[in-house]
């Protein structure tokens, strides 16, 4: 049986060029230890602080990430953006209380609603004729007021998976007139802040707790993340103690040590992110002008604004353009759907890699039809018979998803990446549900509540 190492190792001397997580892309330009990364595993010893408790070296780093990226207080978190997620919404939401959340939430988003008890308000993005979510409207954010004016807290997704931002600002104020508190989780937009090019970071609009998975866009190692707060409504205390309850208590010194080097490397990022972004937009230029493939923008679907880092591109076979690129080209995109590839881009990608994808994609052009626009889709909207809690603790039988219309799932039914649920456990599946899945996922087996 082979090793994980020993896998890496081998996928690591491929000619494979990474259009995927992480951000820095396997670019020792831009991430790199000039020691073996064994002899830097530490703990908890003299000298190298406390991450639950930090007064030192990590509380000093911690410091420094709130002046670089614009917050009151800064935390690292050496568990990705889960944890950050679930302590934010556990801090801002007692039990029983209501929280008003986008429907297109990563799943740690619904862990921290199962875990706290909290009752959720859901808002449905509205769907492209690409069959992807786009923004959150403030006016939904406002009529979700109107008819739960005791909700607590809000949280939005942005920018999301696919690149989409939201009017984080309107959101912010609508919900600070309701003396509640904005979480965004901006896991995919820890890069905003750093290029006018992009839009602005929800920590600059008003947002009172953001969120950023620093290896996502940046060049950080997997798994490391930050918590930024701002403003004087979030409960400091409470969200010290469950961010201790919820990370690890023995974290990797060897991810906050690429928190650090992230760090040194925004200080003085202005001209990697200016050459990045001209190769990048002369990448889009060249793309955008294909006679089949689609390269998608701000002004293809209706967004309030747009993360130009993502190349979200519609084809009528996304998986097998995606099987092409990577089996032809060497070119492992970060995921792909049956109408749409996604390759995310960061500062730390070449030159090189960029002309690689542009002509594996000028080759393929004419292999592709053009895509048709199709009607908008609705996002599905499941029925709720029992509380998610609960579901989780029935007894449950495996069923093929086809077969399962009319079921609860004792599940989460969510497509990874990015993990979104679609169906909640405790919520009836639908053929609405099973549509609006990839073509191939409803083949998987999955959790029902066995009611017999």
């Amino acid at each position: 049986m082979k090793s994980i190492y020993e896998h890496l190792k081998e996928y690591a001397n491929t000619d494979t060029y990474p259009f995927h997580m992480p951000g820095h892309k396997r670019n020792p330009r831009f991430l790199s230890f000039d020691i073996n990364p064994v002899s830097i595993d530490v703990t908890e010893i003299p000298g190298t602080d406390n991450l639950q408790n930090p007064k030192g070296l990590i509380k000093d780093n911690e410091m420094r990430a709130a002046k670089i990226f614009g917050s009151d207080e800064s935390f690292f978190l050496a568990n990705g953006s889960t944890g950050g997620i679930i302590s934010a919404i556990l801090s801002s939401v007692c039990e029983g209380s209501k929280l008003i959340m986008s429907r297109n939430s990563h799943m740690s988003a619904y862990s921290a609603v199962t875990l706290g008890n909290i009752c959720p308000v859901y808002l449905y993005p509205k769907i492209s004729w690409a069959k992807i979510p786009t923004v959150i409207s403030p006016e939904d954010v406002s009529s979700a007021f109107s008819a739960h004016p005791d909700a607590k807290a809000v949280f939005i997704t942005s920018p999301t998976y696919e690149g989409i931002v939201s009017d984080i600002e309107t959101i912010a104020k609508i919900a600070h007139e309701h003396k509640a508190i904005l979480i965004v989780d901006e896991a995919h937009g820890a890069h905003l802040k750093f290029h006018g090019a992009f839009p602005k970071s929800a920590l600059s609009l008003g947002a009172d707790i953001v969120i950023q998975s620093l290896h996502k866009t940046l060049p950080s190692l997997t798994q490391s993340a930050i918590l930024h707060i701002k403003g004087s409504r979030c409960n400091r205390r409470l969200l010290r103690q469950f961010l201790n309850m919820i990370n690890s208590s023995s974290p990797s010194y060897i991810l906050l040590s690429s928190i650090g080097q992230c760090l040194e490397f925004l200080e003085n990022s202005e001209e990697a992110f200016d050459s990045y972004i001209k190769k990048l937009k002369t990448t889009r230029d060249t793309i955008s002008g294909l006679n089949n493939l689609r390269l998608i923008d701000e002004n293809y679907i209706e967004v309030f604004a747009y993360d130009i880092s993502k190349l979200v591109i519609l084809t009528n076979d996304g998986n097998g353009l995606d099987n092409n690129l990577r089996k032809n080209y060497n070119l492992q995109m970060e995921t792909s759907a049956d109408n749409f590839i996604l390759a995310m881009t960061s500062v730390a990608d070449t030159n090189e890699g960029f002309d690689r994808l542009t002509s594996a994609l000028l080759e393929l052009d004419k292999f592709y039809k053009n895509v048709d626009k199709n009607s908008p889709l609705e996002y599905p909207k499941p029925v709720a018979i029992i509380p998610i809690r609960e579901a989780l603790y029935k007894p449950i039988r495996k069923v093929r998803l086809s077969d399962a219309i009319g079921q609860i799932t004792a599940e989460n039914i969510a497509p990874y990446p990015p993990g979104v649920p679609i169906c909640l456990p405790g919520e009836l599946i639908s053929r609405e549900i099973l549509e609006f899945l990839p073509k191939d996922y409803i083949f998987r087996e999955v959790n029902i509540v066995n009611e017999n």
